[in-house]
């Protein structure tokens, strides 16, 4: 645990910085979770708007949903410091993750020449017949999504530092406050801190 004079919290501690050391997790984690919800917004307009058909529309709606759910949870986990909250932002992260490494593998296969992966590409882009710009299609998708994932990647591991940060801070109030008595039964994760 890092202390300061043996009695106070560091905040300030390199351990939670990210950016090169330059701004704290917390501000970090913020600036994600306003990136996300200007990610969310333009998905939700470009599908309702220029890909406006009914199914689009009702996915477009459940990813705006969900990812408003989780961005909620880590607007929340901001204001209240509680490590739990930042879980559901993580947690589809991880998901968002695996889905884009499948799609790589799909298209590195469609990219081999396999017909399957070929096809479900051609019904996702929306290609009634057959191209041969497949494989120049396979490759953008596959660069653009090996960036998806080194972006999410770096998101996971800003957020997870924040997790990390409001952990050891309840854990450091949590061991603080013995003193007046009784032994605290609290977990750090879930912990509140009284402001």
């Amino acid at each position: 645990m890092d202390r300061e004079k043996g009695t106070a919290f560091n905040e300030n501690s390199p351990r939670y910085m990210c950016c090169c050391n330059s701004i704290h997790v917390k501000t970090g984690t913020l600036i994600i979770a306003v990136l996300a919800v200007i990610g969310l917004v333009l998905n939700f307009v470009y599908y309702a708007v220029v890909r406006s058909h009914s199914i689009n529309l009702a996915s477009s709606i459940g990813s705006l949903v969900i990812g408003g759910a989780v961005v909620a949870c880590v607007f929340y986990a901001l204001r209240a410091q509680r490590a739990a909250f930042l879980l559901p932002y993580m947690i589809l992260q991880v998901v968002g993750i695996f889905f884009s490494i499948g799609l790589i593998i799909l298209c590195t296969f469609a990219l081999a020449g396999a017909e399957f992966p070929q096809t479900v590409l051609k019904q996702a882009l929306g290609e009634e017949k057959i191209s041969p710009d497949i494989k120049t299609y396979s490759i953008i998708l596959i660069v653009s999504f090996a960036i998806n994932i080194a972006l999410a990647l770096w998101f996971l591991w800003v957020v997870y530092k924040c997790f990390v940060f409001f952990r050891d801070q309840a854990n450091f109030a949590i061991n603080n406050t013995t003193n007046v008595g009784y032994t605290v039964n609290v977990s750090p994760i879930t912990y509140k801190r009284q402001t």
